[in-house]
């Protein structure tokens, strides 16, 4: 998930930051000091997320919120409790008091996590070509998406493993997560995207699927077994 701090405090945004840096699915958009800039920014570059403080300067978060067309996913943060009903009737995923704790910051996240895998799932029922196409030496090659194993990121690239053949492509994760639909398909790492149904065993921090052993990190390992059908 893309994220954006909007937070005219230097200290803030810093704290933000390195908290950010903690959680392996966020990654950390860019920062603005004022609800213009962040106006700005959002329309070079929309974000899945805002950390967004209430109070500001010249255009408040609650302000920057009523003047959005396309409103994110956004988590409020305050040094005040008293925009709490405020908060409520804005449909945020969570209120945040400064200074802003790992704990509690984490349970936000991950609710927001939660809600934006859920608009992802709404978004793929109405996909399904149950096909990919890629670019290989100037040509582009199908990929059904039955045969897919899973992806695993190398660096700049990634790597689509299918029954019979791996596929290297330029290609980021992110790019690969909205790609594939999510009703079949979960991300059980940074670096690795599972197919739902060709998984053969999971145990401890590990998915089996063949003769490959995938890990299951912290960050993903409470969405991933939301999604398995548990007996």
């Amino acid at each position: 998930m893309t994220c954006l701090i909007i937070d005219d405090s230097p200290m803030a945004r810093a704290a933000l930051r390195s908290l950010i840096g903690e959680v392996d699915f966020l990654e950390l958009a860019g920062e603005c000091e004022d609800a213009l800039s962040a106006l700005k920014a959002l329309q070079e570059r929309p974000a899945d997320l805002l950390f967004l403080d209430v109070e500001m300067p010249r255009m408040s978060g609650l302000e920057l919120l009523d003047s959005l067309a396309h409103k994110p996913l956004v988590i409020l943060i305050t040094s005040k409790r008293d925009y709490a009903v405020e908060a409520f009737e804005y449909r945020v995923v969570d209120y945040l008091v400064k200074p802003v704790t790992y704990p509690r910051f984490v349970a936000a996240v991950q609710k927001a996590r939660e809600l934006f895998q859920q608009q992802d799932r709404k978004a793929g029922a109405t996909e399904g070509s149950g096909q990919l196409f890629i670019k290989v030496n100037n040509a582009l090659t199908r990929i059904v998406l039955e045969d897919v194993l899973f992806v695993q990121a190398l660096g700049d690239y990634v790597t689509i493993v299918t029954r019979d053949k791996r596929h290297t492509v330029h290609f980021t994760m992110k790019e690969m997560e909205h790609r594939l639909p999510p009703a079949r398909f979960v991300r059980t790492h940074r670096s690795y995207i599972v197919a739902l149904d060709k998984i053969d065993n999971v145990e401890e921090n590990s998915i089996a699927i063949g003769k490959n052993l995938i890990p299951v990190s912290e960050s993903y390992r409470s969405a991933f077994f939301s999604r398995l059908d548990l007996l």
